[in-house]
């Protein structure tokens, strides 16, 4: 498959409106639309069509993460300009391929329906800030809002360290460095590093792939820069977790010293679907770094979080299961679709909540 037959089909998807068209090896070329899958009347994709095109799309460190990982994220140009996400998947040696559109701004933190914590995070000054999702669970969007807000604010040097740069931003009052790893960076530790030298306020770190991006950041932290990381987990002490997972059994009683005293917040989202009109609303977990989150991550009982954050609440922490009833006291969801990412179902469908606390 060449450039021009792929870029055909990407005008197609944006003219209908689809979130995604998926490339698999055997299948036609197909578009999501909603919660459906549509094929088009397109040939047969075929594996040679999808190492054509990844061909050009992967550098050596793409194709490295991609062997580590079982996917890696890349970002293509169309002809015509327009700007896709081009997930690369290998499964059992045969590569996918799905692109979904980029919008051509930023995203606005008003618009993602993200709880009125996050508000409170921009305005710490130090710390570091954990934003948890999964694969499209809307991580790389919150963060690019969140980059978008800051921009807003005469007093910032904000650095982004960026996979691929995803939303180009505009300059703003701040003043924004976005940078790419392999293309002005070697890597997410040394992209931090940089930042660091030159005097940034604020670091965001679009994935905390390994051990030394995650000591580049928490460095980062403990100098008095505010730094918001990426992480790929699906919940809060899954993200914690994770990162503990990066150093060695040796190291992490250290690494859980230095993490909370810097830890000013963790958040984890998954995206929902929205019961009456099209779209995607995220439910999100909050923690907030608090003396008795503090002591927990210091002794290493992760599992004690879930407790803390239920009986915290007043301090802004919540549940994924707060925030699915919140959810459904506003009848974003509908049952059925909170039931489906709840940690106790007796508990999101049997008590009510109000909208606005979610208590």
């Amino acid at each position: 498959m060449d450039t021009k037959r792929l870029d055909n089909l990407l005008a197609g998807m944006l003219r209908v409106g689809a979130s995604a068209l998926h490339l698999v090896p055997g299948r036609k070329p197909a578009l999501r639309v909603q919660r459906r899958f549509v094929a088009g009347d397109e040939e047969l994709v075929v594996a040679s069509d999808v190492e054509e095109l990844t061909r050009d799309l992967l550098f050596s460190d793409h194709r490295a993460t991609l062997a580590r990982a079982g996917h890696v994220e890349v970002l293509y140009v169309a002809r015509d300009g327009s700007r896709h996400r081009a997930t690369v998947v290998d499964a059992y040696g045969q590569l996918s391929l799905v692109l979904r559109p980029v919008p051509s701004s930023p995203p606005k933190f008003e618009s993602l329906d993200l709880p009125d914590q996050f508000a409170g995070f921009l305005r710490n000054r130090s710390g570091l800030v954990v934003v948890a999702g999964f694969f499209a669970a809307g991580k790389s969007t919150t963060l690019a809002a969140i980059v978008d807000c800051l921009n807003q604010d005469p007093s910032r040097q904000v650095v982004t360290i960026e996979d691929a740069i995803l939303f180009v931003h505009q300059s703003g009052p701040a003043l924004l460095h976005q940078r790419e790893i392999g293309t002005h960076v070697a890597s997410a530790a040394d992209g931090v590093r940089q930042a660091l030298a030159c005097g940034a306020d604020v670091i965001v770190v679009d994935e905390i792939h390994d051990a030394e991006s995650l000591e580049a950041a928490i460095a980062a932290a403990e100098a008095g820069c505010l730094v918001f990381a990426g992480v790929e987990a699906g919940s809060v002490v899954g993200a914690l977790t994770e990162l503990g997972n990066l150093l060695p059994l040796e190291d992490r009683p250290r690494l859980r010293t230095r993490l909370s005293r810097v830890l000013r917040a963790a958040t984890a989202q998954s995206l929902l679907h929205r019961s009456h009109k099209s779209g995607r609303v995220p439910a999100v977990e909050v923690l907030v770094g608090s003396p008795a989150v503090r002591a927990a991550l210091r002794k290493g009982n992760l599992a004690d979080l879930p407790a803390i954050m239920q009986r915290c609440r007043g301090l802004g922490m919540q549940t994924i299961d707060v925030s699915l009833r919140a959810l459904l006291a506003r009848h974003l969801v509908t049952p059925e679709e909170a039931l489906l990412h709840a940690s106790d179902r007796e508990d999101v469908l049997g008590r009510s909540v109000s909208p606005v606390s979610g208590r």
